[in-house]
C-alpha cells in the first residue's frame, strides 16, 4: 500500500508539461497586461510632470516681466555649460529651481544621479542609454520648443514672451523629445539626440505611440506624432491641428 500510495503521489511526465504549458499561457496573458499597465503608469508621470513645467514656466514669467526661461544655455550643452551661473536662465535650470528641485547644472559633479526618479526631468517611459555614454553630456527626455524662438537682425534670439504667444492653448511650450537610443516614431524624422529643444520633428510617440506636449497656457496633454507632420516630414501648414509657432500666420518650415 506504501509504494502504491507513493507512486501515486508523484508527478508524471505528461503531468509535468501540462503544467509548464498552463505557466507559458498564463504568462504570454500576463505580459502584455502588465505592459498596458506600466505603459499607462509611465504616460501618467510623464502628464503629471508636463504639466509641472508648463505651471513653473509661466510663474518665472510671471516674476520676470513676461519673459520665459531661455531655451538652452550659451555654448555646447556639457554638464559644465550647463553649471556656469551666466547660464542659470536656461529652462532646465531655471524650472526645477522654481519647483524645488535640482538644477541640471547641479548633476555635473553626479551625472548619473540624473538619470534617476530624484531627477525632476527624468522619464521612466523614455530610453536612456546604458553606460557610460549617458555620462558625456545631459541627454533630454523633454525638450522646450524652439520654433517659438526668433532670432533679431543681430542673429540673436530675443527672449520669448507671454504675450507674443496668440493661442497659448493651442501652442507648444514643451514636448517629449527623443533619445538616441529611442526608435523613430516617424521615418522621415531625423535620429533623436536629446537636446533640451525640439519641435515636431523630434518629438517622440512612447506611450502606444502618443507622447505629450505642454501647452503655453500651462495644460498638457497625449498627442499623435504622426498627426504633427505630413508624409515628407514637413509640418502642417496652414491650418495646423496644433500650432508650433508664435501665431499660426508663421509658417514652421521657414524658421
Amino acid at each position: 500500500m506504501t509504494r502504491l500510495s507513493h507512486r501515486r503521489s508523484a508527478f508524471t511526465l505528461m503531468e509535468l508539461l501540462v503544467v509548464i504549458a498552463i505557466i507559458l499561457v498564463l504568462a504570454a496573458i500576463a505580459l502584455p497586461t502588465m505592459k498596458v499597465i506600466r505603459t499607462k503608469a509611465n504616460k501618467s508621470k510623464a502628464i503629471g510632470m508636463m504639466r509641472n513645467l508648463g505651471s513653473a514656466a509661466n510663474n518665472y514669467a510671471s516674476q520676470n516681466d513676461g519673459v520665459y526661461p531661455a531655451e538652452d544655455a550659451k555654448g555646447s550643452d556639457t554638464w559644465s555649460t550647463a553649471a556656469d551661473p551666466i547660464n542659470a536662465k536656461a529652462w532646465y535650470n531655471a524650472l526645477p529651481k522654481q519647483l524645488g528641485h535640482r538644477s541640471v547644472g547641479e548633476y555635473n559633479s553626479d551625472p548619473r544621479a540624473f538619470y534617476t526618479p530624484q531627477n525632476l526631468l527624468y522619464l521612466p517611459g523614455a530610453i536612456y542609454p546604458e553606460g557610460d555614454k549617458k555620462l558625456s553630456r545631459p541627454l533630454f527626455a523633454v525638450a522646450i520648443n524652439t520654433k517659438l524662438q526668433r532670432k533679431d537682425e543681430e542673429g540673436k534670439k530675443a527672449p520669448l514672451r507671454v504675450a507674443s504667444i496668440a493661442h497659448p492653448s493651442k501652442t507648444v511650450l514643451f514636448l517629449e523629445q527623443g533619445l538616441p537610443s529611442e526608435p523613430k516614431t516617424l521615418g522621415q524624422q531625423s535620429k533623436y539626440d536629446g537636446s533640451p529643444k525640439g519641435s515636431a520633428r523630434s518629438f517622440v510617440g512612447r506611450y502606444s505611440g502618443q507622447g505629450i506636449l505642454t501647452f503655453a497656457d500651462g495644460h498638457a496633454e497625449s498627442v499623435d506624432p504622426k498627426d504633427q507632420l505630413t508624409a515628407s516630414g514637413a509640418f502642417i501648414f496652414p491650418d495646423p491641428p496644433i500650432i508650433w509657432t508664435r501665431t499660426p500666420e508663421e509658417d514652421p518650415n521657414k524658421h
